[in-house]
């Protein structure tokens, strides 16, 4: 097969022992004397494919870790046609991604034990980390990724991370006012407001991603648990891990009487950084209902840096870190729960070949306490878990002076200016009666006092800013003040 580039018109020979795999799609093949690129051939162009590729080609991504040499989007860099049909285009050339593996392999204990046994906790975060970046870097630019798994994420045993299959992903033409839609996905990790509906049929949006990331967290940090797995305790068939994010059955929630217990096979809650479980929490209890509640990338980003920076090391085995915020190694207790299969095996274990079967007896290990820490540090001497490079800070996000017209009272902050002046009013009312009891003082004091209690349960969820939030509570007080002074009055 013979293709040309559309950069510098250069044939391209593609063979059948080019070829590095296929999928329903496309076929992926090697180029001849470019061992850093593929090129990806789809089974049936279409003009709509061509049109959203050249899009993405006009409009690519920064890429975080570009400085590092490493791609961590594979976005196409040219485009490929039949000779001298420019116009009809039959695939891409993108960035070649070599020894990496689904995000899945690492966040399975069973499987990271297998292949990779020194990706302890610390890589983990790191994974978790890099992803983030990488998502939003592609969230800055204004894409949506849409379909958003364990498939289309890879990692390296350094932790660095690679977002595929770019071409599905949710594409704005702004120049011709078309949007080119992601229309495939996977349930376990679909937001629950677009559970059962036709991708085909929906705009994504940003904060849809971020249940998509949220999810993939989760599962790095709580060793392959889905968030919305657990121990069914109703009554008849347990529903489909889909039904139990449509439903917002997340059964770590708090102060939620949910017909679910966390799965006994997956760590503590509270292994998780507090400000860790602080965001899981945004994401799948409060983004339930708001899904712009959900924590953005660099959320993230900046919890999972923090969280790194208390990471600490058990005196017994190297490669257990946790967090300083813990009294003792949750992975020791996790081994002796697991019958010796040590998430984490010690270099020492891998080096003898334990972690590929379990000692016939778990060796009793004591609880680290406090004041018999160290920081951790990265696996010495070992070749094929070198260190990851450090994350380079996100650009900022770009401001805008354009406003979205909102309609009178669409705002928090205004129903608090209506919280104050109700307030006046009513005391305005006692005032002109000789300060007696009558029932315009009453009905103010009443309106006052429910604008401000809603303007206040807004300034607790951090939906008011500060000159609101006074507001509010100016509100929620006079109001307070009105309707007591009315009661004692008529008594």
């Amino acid at each position: 097969m013979r293709f040309q580039r559309a950069s510098n018109g250069e044939i391209v020979t593609l063979a059948e022992n080019h070829r590095l795999g296929a999928g329903g799609e496309a076929r992926i093949y090697a180029v001849p004397g470019e061992p850093r690129l593929v090129a990806k051939i789809w089974h049936k162009p279409t003009p709509e494919r061509s049109r959203k590729l050249r899009v993405m080609l006009c409009n690519p991504p920064m890429d975080p870790m570009a400085p590092q040499q490493h791609a961590s989007i594979a976005w196409p860099i040219d485009v490929l046609s039949a000779p001298g049909r420019s116009q009809a285009l039959a695939g891409f050339i993108m960035p070649r991604v070599e020894n990496m593996r689904p995000v899945g392999e690492f966040s399975s204990p069973k499987v990271r034990r297998a292949r990779c046994p020194l990706f302890n906790y610390a890589y983990l975060y790191r994974t978790a980390r890099n992803l983030a970046t990488a998502v939003r870097a592609l969230h800055e630019r204004g894409y949506v990724i849409g379909d958003l798994n364990e498939s289309n994420v890879l990692v390296a045993e350094t932790a660095l991370v690679t977002i595929v299959d770019t071409d599905s992903f949710q594409v704005w033409d702004a120049e011709a006012g078309v949007m080119y839609r992601c229309r495939v996905g996977k349930p376990e990790y679909t937001p629950p407001e677009l559970q059962g509906k036709s991708f085909a049929q929906v705009d994504r949006e940003a904060a849809h991603d971020r249940f998509g990331l949220g999810v993939l967290i989760f599962q790095l940090l709580m060793e392959g648990t889905h968030p919305f797995a657990g121990v069914y305790r109703g009554r008849g068939e347990p529903p489909l891990l889909e039904q139990r994010i449509a439903a917002g059955h997340f059964p770590y929630a708090r102060e939620a009487h949910l017909p679910y217990a966390p799965k006994p096979t997956a760590p503590p809650f509270d292994t998780l950084a507090p400000g860790l479980r602080d965001l899981c929490l945004r994401c799948f209890q409060d983004g339930h209902f708001r899904p712009s509640l959900r924590p953005e990338p660099q959320s993230w980003q900046y919890v999972i840096e923090e969280a790194e920076s208390h990471l600490v090391t058990c005196q017994w085995n190297s490669q257990h870190v946790f967090g300083d915020h813990l009294e003792q190694c949750p992975w020791c207790e996790r081994a002796k729960q697991l019958a010796g299969r040590d998430p984490f095996p010690s270099i020492e274990g891998v080096k003898r070949g334990e972690h590929r079967a379990p000692p016939p007896r778990a060796r009793e290990r004591g609880a680290t306490r406090r004041g018999q820490r160290r920081s951790p540090s990265w696996p010495a001497g070992m070749p094929n878990v070198p260190k990851p490079p450090p994350i380079p800070p996100s650009a900022p996000r770009a401001r805008t002076s354009r406003r979205r017209p909102r309609p009178l009272l669409g705002d928090w902050n205004d129903w608090a200016w209506v919280a104050l002046t109700s307030s006046a009013l009513a005391a305005g009312a006692a005032a002109s009666f000789q300060w007696q009891a009558n029932p315009l003082t009453f009905l103010c004091g009443i309106f006052a006092l429910l604008t401000g209690i809603l303007g206040e349960a807004k300034a607790r969820s951090a939906e008011l800013d500060g000159r609101g939030k006074w507001i509010a509570r100016t509100g929620l007080t006079l109001g307070t003040v009105a309707l007591v002074w009315c009661l004692r009055a008529t008594v």
